[in-house]
C-alpha cells in the first residue's frame, strides 16, 4: 500500500524515516539545537512526530490518518495500538490492561484489514476460536516506523477493510541519515497494583537497532530487536462463572420477579508478559531504476496468566435458598444471604485456580522487486508469507469443602459436600461486591479437597501466502497522470485443534456421582497437601491456591497422563467438531487511473478504479451422519466410531469493488476530499467452520444439525462515502473535519431454523452440503446465517493541531492536538446469552475524543494524553463460543517527560493509565455487577541512546 501515488516510481525516502531506525525509541534530538538560541523552537520531540503525521496525511491520495515514527517511539506505548487509538474515529479494546484490538468508525476488529509493508498478516488473536483480526500488542511500537489508517480504499488496496485498513511500515535502511546508525532504548517498568495480588511489580523494555549503508549506498541493512517483560496482573469480579453468566429473572418469595445473579466469581490474576520482536531488512538498489528488498519480522509473545479466587455457582436455585432480609434495588437483588440446604443440587462454593497462559508467535517474510523502466513504466513483484500460532492450555482446578467418612483402615470411604454452608453478599454498584461464607473454610486441609481437574487445550494457526504483481504506466493523458493494474493470488488457511481432559465434578462430588472421568483413577475428592498456599482476593475470604497444577495432576494421574484428548463418548464429540480448517483461495485483479488535473484554477488529484475479487472458501471438518453411516475413526481413548464422516465444502463468489478518491486543493492550505467505494470483508473464521453435530427428536426420524458456523456465509459488503475538509496552518498544525456514511448490506447471526415443509428442509440441507443419513429426514438446523439487519453507520470526525510558536520565550514550545468523533448506526446484533435485547454493532461508541498537550523546548520534551470512549458493544469469549456484552465508557490518561543531553542520551519517564481506569462490562442488568477489572498504573523510567 502507499499513502500517495505521487512520484511512485522515484523510490523517494519516506518522511522522517531517514532519521529513525526500525526499532528505535527515537532520540528527541534536542542536542542538535544551538543552546544559545533557546527561545528559537526547533521541530523535535513529540512536535516533530505530530507535524510529520500531518504532512503524511496532507500528501495522501485517500482519506487517511497517520502516526509517524516519532510518535510511535516517543509516546509511552507498548504496542502501536495505543498510538493509533489517538487518531480520529479510532478506539482501542483493552486486554489485560493493554490496548490490543482496534475499532474504527464504530466497527470492531472483524471489519478491519491489516498489512505490514503492504502484506496481509496472519492473526494470533484467537482465544476460544480462530480469528482474522490482528492482535496489535503482538507488534512492538519500536519496530514500526509509520502506521496509517486508510478510511477510504483505492483499487490497489488489498480488500477486507469494511471499517478501514491499517498499514504498518518498517524503515528502509537506505533512507538512514548516516552511513551507520545505532540506537538503544532501556526502560524499567513498575506496576503499582501488581504486589496487591502477589505479582512481581517490576519489568523492563530493551530495544536495539542498527541501520547501515554499504557499497556506495547501494546496499542497506536494518536489524532490530525489542524485548518486553512486565507484570500482567489484575483484580476482577463478575456476576458469572463458566456457562452461568448474568442474571435470571425469577420469582422471589414475597418480592415477585427480580433479577438474581446466576453465579459469582472473585479473581486475582498474576503473571508476566514477555515479548521478543525481531526485524531484519536487506535492500539492494544498484541503480535508480531497480530495487530489491527482503523483509523479515518475527514476534514471540508469551503471556503467563494464572488466576485464583472464589466461585459461587448454580444460583439459578436462588429462590429456594435465600434467607430473609434481601435488599432489592432497581429490580435486582443487591444484598442477600443464602443457606444451602441441599448440597447435591443447590448452590455450590469453591476455591479455584486457573492457568490461562498463552503463547502467540508470528513470522512474516516478504520479497519485493521494483523496476522503473524508461522512466514511464514501473513493475513491482511481491512475495509474502505470514504464519501465526496461538496456544492456550486452559487449565482449571476446583476445590470444595467436604464431609469425609473413613473406614477402620483410615481409607476414604464416603464423601459429600459439607453441610450447613451459607453465603452472604453485598453489591457495590458495578464494582467489586463483598462476601462472607459460613460453614466452609477455604483454607482448611482437613475438609478442602480437589473436586475437579480439567483442561481444554486450544491451538489456532493461520497461514497466508501471497503473490502480487503491480504495473504502473505514467502517460500524462489529459487528466490521467498514470494507469495502474495488478493481480494478487493468495491462499489463507485457518486451522484449529481442540481437546480436553476431565476428572471429577465442578459442582462437587458425592458418593455415586462424578460428572466426568477420562482417567483410570477412581473418581473421588483428592487431597491437596503440598500443592497449595493461602492467598487473598478483594471482596472474598482467604482461600487455597494451587501452586503447581501440573505437579498436582501428576501426583493423581501419573506424569503425562492428563493431556488433552479428542473423544466421541459422553457428549465430547465437540472436540472433533470444533476442530477443523477453513481455506480461502483468492484471486484479485484491478485497474486504476491516477488523476492529476485542474478544475478551473483548482488542482485535483486522486484516483478511480475497480478491483475484482474471486474467492473460493472451503471448510474441512467432520459431521455426525448417524450410527454406522460414516467412516471408522478411532479417538484418543481407543474408541472407534463410524457415526462420523469427513466433509469439505464451501462456495465460490466474486465481488466487484469500484472506488473513487478526489482531492481538491482549494488553496495551498485548504483541501477538500471526496471518496466513494464498495467494500467487502470476510466473516469471522469461527463462523465459517463446516463441522457438524446432530441430535434426534424424541420418537421422530428427524435429523437435526448444529454447527459452529457455515462456509456459505456471505462476506460483509457495504457502500460508503466520505467527505473531508482540511486546513493546514503555515506555521504548522491543521484543522480537519470529515463526515462518512456506510451502508452495510447484511450481518451474521446465530439462528435456529426449522422450515415449514419437508421439501424446503431438504432443499436447505442440500444447498449447504449437509449429508442426511439414509432413512432420516432433514429437520432443524442451528447455525450462523446472513440476516437482513444491515443498515447505515454514519458519523462526523473533527481534529485540530496547533503549535503556539507566537508565544514568547519557552512557551513557544507549547502545542496541542485533539480529535472528536460522533458515530451512530441503525445496525443491531442479537443480545446473545446475556441479553434478549438487540444491541448496537460491536465496536460502536457514539462519542470518542482524544487530547494531547505537548511542550518541546530546548532539551526538554513532555506531553499528556487523555482519551475517552463512550460505552460500546464488545464481543466476549465464553467457553466454546462468544457473546456480546455492553462495555462501559472509560477515560485513560498517559504522560511522558524526557530530557536530551548533548552526547545522544535521552532520559525518559512515562506513565500509563494514570487514573487507574477499570474495565467495566454489563451482563444485561444496569447498575449492578457485570464484570469489573482493575489493572493498575504502569510507570517507566529509562534511557535512549542514538549514534
Amino acid at each position: 500500500m502507499s499513502l500517495s501515488n505521487k512520484g511512485k516510481g522515484a523510490l523517494r525516502p519516506t518522511l522522517l524515516s531517514a532519521a529513525i531506525a526500525a526499532s528505535v525509541s527515537a532520540s528527541i534530538g534536542a542536542y542538535a539545537q544551538e543552546q544559545e538560541a533557546l527561545e528559537e523552537v526547533t521541530v523535535t520531540g513529540i512536535r516533530a512526530s505530530v507535524l510529520g503525521s500531518l504532512e503524511a496525511k496532507r500528501s495522501a491520495d485517500v482519506v487517511a490518518d497517520v502516526v509517524d515514527a516519532g510518535a510511535l517511539s516517543s509516546l509511552p506505548d507498548q504496542s502501536i495500538a495505543d498510538a493509533l487509538g489517538r487518531l480520529p474515529g479510532v478506539t482501542t479494546v483493552r486486554s489485560s490492561g493493554q490496548s490490543s484490538e482496534l475499532n474504527i468508525r464504530g466497527m470492531n476488529g472483524d471489519f478491519l484489514q491489516t498489512t505490514l509493508n503492504g502484506r496481509e498478516q496472519a492473526s494470533t488473536s484467537g482465544y476460544t476460536e480462530s480469528t482474522r483480526w490482528i492482535s496489535f500488542d503482538q507488534y512492538p511500537a519500536e519496530l514500526i516506523s509509520q502506521a496509517a489508517v486508510y478510511k477510504s480504499p483505492k483499487a490497489s488496496h488489498i480488500e477486507g477493510g469494511v471499517a478501514g485498513s491499517v498499514e504498518l511500515k518498517t524503515a528502509n535502511p537506505l533512507d538512514a541519515e548516516k552511513e551507520h546508525n545505532f540506537n538503544a532504548n532501556v526502560r524499567m517498568s513498575f506496576n503499582d497494583a501488581a504486589d496487591d495480588v502477589g505479582a512481581d511489580e517490576f519489568g523492563q523494555r530493551v530495544t536495539l537497532s542498527y541501520m547501515g549503508k554499504f557499497m556506495d549506498d547501494k546496499v542497506g541493512v536494518a536489524l532490530g530487536y525489542s524485548h518486553l517483560e512486565q507484570p500482567n496482573s489484575f483484580t476482577k469480579a463478575r456476576a458469572g462463572a463458566d456457562e452461568q453468566l448474568g442474571y435470571d429473572n425469577v420469582g422471589l418469595q414475597g418480592e415477585g420477579d427480580v433479577n438474581v445473579p446466576r453465579a459469582f466469581q472473585w479473581q486475582a490474576g498474576t503473571g508476566t508478559d514477555t515479548r521478543d520482536g525481531y526485524l531484519a531488512s536487506v535492500v539492494f538498489q544498484p541503480t535508480d531504476n531497480f530495487k530489491a528488498q527482503l523483509d523479515y519480522f518475527k514476534s514471540e509473545f508469551e503471556r503467563i496468566d494464572t488466576r485464583h479466587g472464589i466461585t459461587v455457582g448454580n444460583l439459578d436455585q436462588y429462590g429456594g435458598y435465600i434467607g430473609t432480609g434481601a435488599v432489592i434495588s432497581g429490580g435486582a437483588v443487591t444484598e442477600a444471604s443464602l443457606n444451602v440446604t441441599d448440597t447435591i443440587s443447590g448452590p455450590w462454593f469453591e476455591a479455584r485456580s486457573e492457568d490461562q497462559s498463552t503463547q502467540a508467535d508470528s513470522d512474516s517474510i516478504g520479497l519485493n522487486l521494483e523496476w522503473n523502466i524508461a522512466d514511464r513504466h514501473t513493475l513491482v513483484f511481491d512475495y509474502s508469507y505470514s504464519e501465526g500460532t496461538k496456544t492456550r492450555k486452559d487449565q482449571i482446578v476446583s476445590m470444595h469443602a467436604y464431609d469425609l467418612g473413613y473406614n477402620e483402615e483410615g481409607d476414604l470411604e464416603t464423601w459429600q459436600e459439607a453441610a450447613n454452608q451459607g453465603f452472604t453478599f453485598k453489591m457495590d454498584g458495578e464494582g467489586i461486591p463483598t462476601s462472607a461464607f459460613m460453614g466452609v473454610d477455604f483454607t482448611n486441609l482437613d475438609t478442602m479437597r480437589l473436586s475437579r481437574y480439567e483442561e481444554y487445550p486450544h491451538q489456532y494457526t493461520d497461514e497466508v501466502e501471497a503473490f502480487k504483481l503491480d504495473y504502473q504506466f505514467d502517460l500524462q493523458w489529459g487528466a490521467i497522470a498514470s494507469l495502474e493494474a495488478g493481480v494478487r493470488l493468495s491462499e489463507r488457511t485457518f486451522d484449529s485443534d481442540r481437546s480436553t481432559f476431565l476428572y471429577g465434578s465442578r459442582d462437587g462430588q458425592y458418593n455415586g456421582y462424578c460428572a466426568d472421568n477420562i482417567s483410570d483413577v477412581e473418581c473421588m475428592p483428592q487431597p491437596l497437601d503440598g500443592f497449595v498456599k493461602v492467598a487473598s482476593v478483594d471482596g472474598a475470604p482467604d482461600h487455597f491456591v494451587v501452586t503447581n497444577m501440573d505437579g498436582l495432576a501428576s501426583s493423581i494421574f501419573g506424569t503425562g497422563n492428563y493431556g488433552g484428548v479428542k473423544m466421541f463418548s459422553d457428549g465430547k464429540d465437540w472436540t472433533y467438531i470444533e476442530s477443523g480448517a477453513v481455506t480461502e483461495e483468492v484471486f484479485a485483479y484491478y485497474l486504476m487511473a491516477n488523476i492529476d488535473t485542474q478544475l478551473g484554477s483548482i488542482p485535483v488529484t486522486g484516483n478511480f478504479g475497480v478491483r475484482v475479487v474471486d474467492t473460493d472458501v472451503k471448510s474441512r471438518g467432520i459431521q455426525n451422519v448417524g450410527a454406522g453411516k460414516g467412516i471408522e475413526i478411532t479417538d484418543d481413548l481407543g474408541v472407534t466410531s463410524n457415526d462420523y464422516d469427513d466433509v469439505e465444502y464451501g462456495p465460490e463468489y466474486t465481488d466487484t469493488l469500484p472506488s473513487l478518491n478526489l482531492n481538491f486543493e482549494l488553496t495551498e492550505q485548504d483541501y477538500v476530499r471526496f471518496a466513494a467505494a464498495k467494500v467487502m470483508g470476510r466473516p469471522p473464521v469461527g463462523q465459517l467452520k463446516g463441522g457438524a453435530g446432530s441430535w434426534n427428536s424424541d420418537g421422530e426420524n428427524d435429523y437435526n444439525v448444529w454447527t459452529k458456523g457455515s462456509p456459505y456465509l456471505d462476506p460483509f459488503r457495504a457502500n460508503q462515502f466520505d467527505l473531508a475538509y482540511e486546513h493546514y496552518f503555515e506555521d504548522g498544525g491543521a484543522i480537519t473535519a470529515a463526515i462518512f456514511w456506510k451502508d452495510i448490506e447484511t450481518l451474521v447471526e446465530e439462528q435456529f431454523i426449522y422450515l415449514d415443509t419437508q421439501e424446503e428442509r431438504d432443499a436447505l440441507f442440500n444447498s449447504l452440503g449437509i449429508i442426511v443419513p439414509e432413512g432420516r429426514e432433514a429437520a432443524a438446523f442451528k447455525t450462523f446465517v446472513n440476516n437482513d439487519k444491515g443498515g447505515y453507520i454514519r458519523g462526523i470526525e473533527l481534529a485540530g493541531t496547533k503549535t503556539f510558536n507566537e508565544l514568547p520565550g519557552i512557551y513557544s514550545g507549547l502545542g496541542m492536538t485533539a480529535s472528536y468523533s460522533y458515530t451512530e448506526s441503525e445496525t443491531e446484533v442479537t443480545g446473545g446469552s446475556l441479553s434478549g435485547e438487540n444491541m448496537p454493532l460491536p465496536g460502536l461508541s457514539k462519542n470518542v475524543w482524544s487530547t494531547t498537550v505537548f511542550w518541546d523546548i530546548g532539551s526538554f520534551s513532555s506531553h499528556v494524553n487523555v482519551r475517552y470512549r463512550d460505552e460500546f458493544t464488545q464481543v466476549m469469549s465464553i467457553p466454546g463460543s462468544s457473546t456480546v456484552v455492553p462495555a462501559r465508557e472509560y477515560t485513560t490518561v498517559d504522560a511522558q517527560v524526557s530530557y536530551a543531553f548533548d552526547n545522544g542520551i535521552d532520559v525518559v519517564f512515562s506513565a500509563n493509565n494514570l487514573t487507574d481506569e477499570a474495565d467495566v462490562k454489563s451482563y444485561g442488568v444496569d447498575g449492578v455487577l457485570g464484570e469489573y477489572t482493575e489493572f493498575g498504573r504502569q510507570f517507566y523510567l529509562g534511557m535512549n541512546y542514538s549514534y
